[in-house]
């Protein structure tokens, strides 16, 4: 059964928790002069941890500490605010050093290892990396405005308009965490690079409701080549030829056959030539079983009955004597042989001699 409470929900909902606590507690002590500035500090300290949230390839260690630690000290610099004027700055600051350290830590920590930018999802992870760098400058962006805007004691007004885009941007990183997106591409570029490193092999990182899709797209591909093309007639048909053929990974091919047919490679194979030899049956079922088993693609009888018994649960001996019940062994010795204007045939006397 799968667990409805996973760590990665729980980050998902610290900022909306301590956002929430954060303005209750302000309510609670009513704290009437600068509540607007508040406010965006307040929306300021849960977008930061919404940068925080961990992406794909990451694990929650990190953002669990960072959560923990920031939350703390959140709480207490709201507590510390009683009685001072500047005292807004215990929520600024912060976010703008956060922010100056995580830009210059993620460029350092991209390139430390050169092998992990050559990775097959490369260009994903390259993708969810610079949309959160993308955010975090949106971020000390308002933090660099509210700076200035309590220096130069802007009108309220104005306070609350930055709270309002900054509610928008917290939105806006709420849902990419809900939906796993970057937000900074489009939905069909992006599920294009999903489909590149799905079919490189690497599928542990694709959300489950794309990586369905990529699946069902690839099997329509693979069911068409085999209908129409029938490279399963050579017996010498491998999962390297389809790979080279539809230019798909063979871990990608393998995948999608089990997933709807509930077949391996090998299996899937030989169920179209099993059914190939049917149609060949009830086209002429006065064929040997040998005969019938090479033209399918096997490369001996005995595979053959193996097969057709265990997807047909009968042996193809006995459904030729049942198809020639119903089809009588035509006459040779009635048949008429029309030859062209003029020409002979020969007796057996002339043949001989």
């Amino acid at each position: 059964m799968r667990k409805f409470i996973t760590v990665h929900l729980v980050l998902r909902f610290v900022p909306i928790a301590l956002l929430c606590l954060l303005l209750l507690l302000d309510y609670l002590l009513e704290f009437p002069e600068g509540r607007a500035l508040r406010l965006c500090c307040y929306l300021l300290a849960a977008a930061i941890q919404y940068v925080a949230y961990p992406l794909t390839r990451e694990d929650t260690a990190n953002p669990v500490r960072f959560f923990v630690v920031s939350s703390l000290y959140y709480l207490c610099a709201f507590m510390m605010q009683r009685g001072k004027d500047m005292a807004d700055f215990y929520f600024l600051l912060p976010g703008a050093v956060f922010s100056a350290v995580y830009l210059v830590g993620a460029l350092i920590l991209k390139y430390e290892d050169a092998a992990s930018v050559f990775r097959k999802d490369a260009a994903w992870c390259c993708a969810e990396e610079d949309s959160r760098t993308f955010y975090v400058i949106i971020i000390l962006g308002f933090t660099q405005a509210l700076v200035v805007m309590r220096y130069e004691q802007a009108l309220p007004l104005f306070y609350w308009i930055v709270a309002a885009l900054i509610a928008g941007v917290n939105i806006l990183l709420h849902i990419r965490a809900y939906s796993g997106r970057t937000m900074l591409i489009g939905k069909r570029k992006e599920r294009r690079i999903q489909s590149l490193i799905v079919s490189n092999g690497h599928m542990s990182d694709i959300v489950p409701e794309v990586e369905n899709t990529i699946l069902a797209r690839a099997y329509r591909r693979i069911d068409q080549f085999m209908r129409d093309s029938k490279p399963y007639l050579d017996e010498k048909f491998t999962l390297e030829k389809m790979s080279d053929v539809l230019k798909l990974n063979k871990l990608y091919i393998s995948r999608s056959i089990n997933k709807f047919t509930n077949k391996n490679f090998r299996q899937y194979v030989n169920w179209h030539r099993v059914m190939y030899s049917v149609e060949l049956m009830r086209a002429d079922p006065w064929l040997k079983v040998i005969e019938i088993a090479f033209m399918s693609g096997f490369h001996s009888q005995v595979t053959f009955n193996m097969c057709f018994k265990l997807f047909l649960d009968e042996t193809p001996s006995d459904m030729i004597s049942r198809l020639r019940l119903l089809k009588p062994r035509p006459d040779v010795s009635k048949i008429e042989v029309s030859l062209p204007r003029g020409e002979v045939v020969p007796s057996l006397q002339d043949a001989e001699s």
